[in-house]
């Protein structure tokens, strides 16, 4: 086999594996594991597609592999990652706990807490003070899911989506572009709101819309939206916003045993989490104090114990019904690459929104102050 035709495997994996085909993608990387044993891709997307057992050779070599320590620390890193998986879904949870404290340890990521921090007032002090201005209601109807990482963003998304009037866009970064501006030697999002004036919004809308379609609600799942959550409002006076949120200890904990291998760098520091998560609640607070009752703050503690009593507000400001296939994400086609892609096509399960718990007097043993 070449390692052409490996990449197209581990590329076919990937796809099976966000379109929720397991089955198919463990297939695949059979076929990649028989030549190449230790890929690093390989090992990842069978983690993401796979309920460990004790028996299960794969994870044996996870602990051949994170026991070399001549291997660089961030490829430790992603293989204990994947270790504290492998524990979690057999229930070993000090052992899980453990791998998620070394693989944390060695990511050695680096972030500016008290510089975002900096940004992040000044940031909220200039929305404060710029004018609410709304343009008039645009044609297209707007659903805006979002909220720290590891909330409850994806399974939300998805069951809104499954609504045969609602189209799920997935992660759009539009909404972030639309609102900069370049100038020289400023921010671009401070730059936006600096004499903000109705011309400047429109076109900000009309950059968001382009390539959106105009025949169905387009849903927007974008986590971080929360950063701009305070300019839908504005822009989009009925469009419906959110915010996803679940107890705050499994939220970060989830982040933090998480490996997202590409940005969320605040991840891997436990009281840098913590920051951001209260940053992400100011952020927030500014949408919700301007999108009056637009604004819907979703528990999923609550969404998965009674999806039809969170969602049929949500549904009834868009006038569209209930439909049974809401409840059902798990059925859903298209694909979901995102790190929520297991839990969700299993279904709606209170479990999800727990599991967190067997894992809480280890969490503060260790970090006593978290709140």
């Amino acid at each position: 086999m070449t390692l052409t035709d490996l990449k197209l495997l581990l590329a076919r994996a990937e796809a099976a594996l966000n379109e929720g085909r397991f089955a198919a993608c463990r297939a695949d990387l059979e076929a990649v594991f028989a030549v190449d044993p230790g890929s690093l891709a390989g090992l990842w997307l069978y983690t993401h597609a796979t309920p460990y057992r004790p028996d299960d050779p794969v994870f044996a070599r996870l602990q051949g592999f994170a026991a070399q320590t001549a291997l660089a620390p961030a490829l430790r890193s992603q293989l204990y990652f994947m270790l504290a998986k492998a524990h979690g879904d057999m229930g070993q949870v000090q052992a899980s706990f453990d791998a998620v404290i070394t693989a944390n340890r060695l990511r050695g990521a680096t972030f500016d807490d008290a510089g975002t921090q900096r940004l992040t007032d000044a940031f909220i002090a200039r929305v404060r003070a710029t004018p609410p201005l709304a343009l008039s209601p645009a044609g297209s109807r707007l659903i805006f899911v979002l909220g720290m990482p590891r909330s409850g963003t994806s399974l939300t998304a998805q069951m809104l989506g499954a609504h045969p009037a609602i189209t799920n866009m997935g992660e759009r970064t539009a909404l972030g572009a639309a609102l900069a501006l370049e100038a020289p030697g400023q921010q671009p999002h401070l730059a936006f709101l600096d004499g903000l004036t109705e011309e400047r919004l429109e076109q900000a809308r009309a950059a968001y819309l382009a390539n959106l379609p105009t025949d169905t609600i387009a849903l927007d799942k974008m986590p971080e939206n929360y950063i701009f959550a305070w300019a839908i409002p504005m822009l989009f006076p009925k469009a419906q916003i959110l915010h996803l949120t679940r107890d705050r200890l499994a939220t970060t904990w989830s982040c933090f045993k998480n490996d997202f291998r590409e940005g969320h760098a605040y991840s891997y520091d436990w009281q840098t989490l913590q920051n951001h998560y209260d940053r992400h609640l100011a952020l927030a607070e500014l949408g919700r104090s301007r999108a009056g009752d637009n604004w819907h703050s979703v528990r999923l503690e609550d969404l998965t114990r009674d999806p039809r009593a969170v969602l049929t507000p949500v549904l009834d400001r868009l006038g569209l019904d209930w439909d049974p296939a809401i409840a059902a994400p798990e059925r859903a086609t298209g694909t979901m690459p995102t790190l929520s892609k297991w839990q969700v096509r299993q279904g709606i399960d209170p479990a999800i929104a727990g599991g967190w718990r067997d894992y809480e007097p280890l969490i503060r043993a260790r970090w006593p102050d978290t709140p």
